[in-house]
């Protein structure tokens, strides 16, 4: 049966199995153009989806994107519907890399847009920038993506009232006088973000969507403090703003993102009982031979133990094995919160690294030191809550790696300060300088210390309002756990409090850490390391006994 008009006829003559269905359509698919097949495909898509449910959905995802929603966007999409059905908002955890934001904060907001263009939406991330990113995307499909004009074409925008101050759109199925007098209670935009303390939002009440995305970043995410002042914007106005009818929401509330800590947004929203909640990390343990076999390896020769074994992949097309070790070679820490969604595990982790035996140390090879500045107050007191002084001194192997000796961390002033940083230049014998970190107050010390001290070696760098964190786990980290930054096994106080640091971070001493951080800067060279030179290098496991301290040796 070759005739097009024969199979349709068959399809309409009688009942039959799906099987027998099925056959018959692809039997007509193979006898017609490919290119007539393909659009009414996408016609017939574009008919489902105007259906305001995860079918409809599903079709404009695959319309818009050219295949079908990955499975965990799937039920991302069911979790907000079931929601919504309830009258409750709808929280998800997803990793860094799932196209949660692509997929729910733009896709499902534009469909909306689509579906109920008088209704007002509103995107809120931790910063302007990053509710403009979305905002601008949602805009873009709904001006120039061609599968938006097959499917709603009568949805447009609305010339002059189109810009990130607040998007506006028109259903041109409707005349503009009777358009303009449909909406002329609503003061809102169609469409417009902000970052959570942004005076765009300030009055605005979504009777579309409320999308809350990625509300935390690492600027807001750092201290308790900062945390508590996002959690309180969150609850006392963001989520205040929804519209509720018979004591359920109206709103399409959707809050989207990874945790950051047990006191975050996030867990917040979690603990209220207010959102139907889901979470899917990047991949769950599976039994073995079930799933996928992870082997920890990394290109450069390091295995990262705690990824070996039997795991199912949520999204194994494009976030797959390869994909897994290359985010856990961004450090641990990050990889266990970002990825795996995990906040504990993440912070039993620690930053790894390797000893180096103290009695291999030769501290005639090339040496240098970092800084983390800080002093006493003017009265010369202790105070226990105020900044450590953080000196950190180092060398570098004849195969090119910088093994951590010893250092200071206490609290000093300014004169014991310069007193430090001038007896490194004359206790090592091959001193090369050292970084010292020049924010804050630590630029003026630094230019008075220059100023006395002709010769000295110290240069002064600046953070550029890189956070810590950032510095430590993402740079420093990855050093750490590739052996190209060891730490000597000695057993002295500074060493001592400094393997402590790394163990415990993200919390603990953020000094004696940075203090670290500087000197990796210090040598350069040393940051990319042969993979057979590194290998060959002993790593004894750590001391329990008194080695004696090796600063005194210096």
């Amino acid at each position: 049966m070759t005739d097009p008009i024969q199979i349709l006829a068959e399809l309409a003559s009688k009942e039959r199995t799906p099987e027998e269905t099925a056959a018959l359509v692809a039997e007509l698919a193979r006898t017609l153009p490919k290119d007539f097949v393909d659009e009414a495909y996408k016609n017939g898509l574009a008919g489902l989806a105007h259906q305001d449910s995860p079918a409809g959905f599903a079709a404009f995802y695959e319309l818009l994107y050219g295949f079908k929603p990955p499975r965990h966007i799937v039920r991302e999409i069911d979790n907000i519907f079931r929601a919504h059905e309830e009258g409750i908002g709808a929280l998800t955890f997803a990793w860094r890399g799932s196209w949660k934001t692509v997929s729910i904060s733009e896709t499902f907001t534009a469909w909306r847009i689509g579906l109920e263009p008088t209704r007002t939406n509103i995107i809120v991330s931790a910063n302007d920038d990053s509710a403009e990113k979305i905002t601008k995307a949602i805009a873009a499909i709904i001006e120039f993506h061609p599968e938006w004009k097959r499917v709603f074409p009568n949805v447009v925008p609305d010339t002059g009232r189109w810009s990130v101050e607040g998007f506006y759109v028109i259903d041109s199925n409707v005349p503009r006088e009777q358009w303009t007098a449909m909406q002329a209670g609503v003061i809102d935009p169609t469409l417009v973000g902000g970052g959570y303390e942004s005076s765009r939002l300030i009055g605005k009440h979504p009777s579309g969507v409320l999308c809350i995305d990625d509300i935390h970043d690492l600027k807001n995410s750092s201290s308790e403090r900062e945390r508590k002042l996002v959690v309180d914007t969150l609850t006392k106005t963001i989520l205040k703003t929804t519209i509720k009818e018979k004591d359920k929401l109206v709103t399409w509330l959707l809050a989207i993102g990874t945790p950051w800590s047990e006191d975050d947004g996030y867990h917040e929203m979690k603990k209220s009982g207010n959102f139907a909640f889901i979470s899917i990390p990047a991949m769950r343990k599976a039994k073995e031979d079930e799933g996928v076999f992870i082997d920890g390896k990394h290109r450069n020769g390091v295995v990262f133990e705690d990824i070996v074994g039997w795991w199912e992949l949520e999204w194994p097309e494009r976030f797959g094995p390869a994909s897994i070790v290359r985010e856990r070679a961004d450090g641990r820490a990050s990889f266990w919160q970002m990825i795996m969604l995990d906040i504990h595990t993440a912070k039993e982790g620690g930053l790894r690294y390797h000893l180096y035996p103290h009695d291999k140390i030769d501290l005639t090879w090339p040496a240098g030191g970092g800084c983390d500045f800080a002093t006493l107050k003017a009265d010369g007191k202790k105070d226990p809550g105020r900044d450590m002084f953080s000196l950190c001194f180092g060398v570098k192997t004849p195969t090119n790696q910088l093994v951590v000796t010893d250092g200071v961390i206490e609290q000093v002033t300014q004169a014991k300060a310069e007193t430090m940083m001038n007896a490194a230049s004359t206790r090592f014998k091959s001193w090369r300088g050292g970084i010292f970190e020049g924010d804050g107050a630590g630029e003026q010390f630094y230019m008075n210390y220059v100023s006395r001290n002709q010769g000295s070696l110290w240069r002064i760098e600046k953070t550029k309002g890189v956070p810590k964190a950032i510095r430590q786990e993402r740079e420093m980290g990855v050093w750490l756990e590739n052996g190209t930054v060891l730490i000597s096994d000695a057993d002295t106080p500074y060493l001592n409090a400094l393997r402590k640091a790394l163990d415990d971070f993200p919390d603990g001493n953020n000094d004696i850490r940075d203090g670290l951080y500087w000197l990796c800067r210090t040598f350069p060279e040393t940051l990319v390391v042969p993979t057979k030179l590194r290998d060959s290098l002993p790593r004894p496991e750590r001391p329990s006994f008194n080695l004696g301290s090796v600063w005194s040796q210096i």
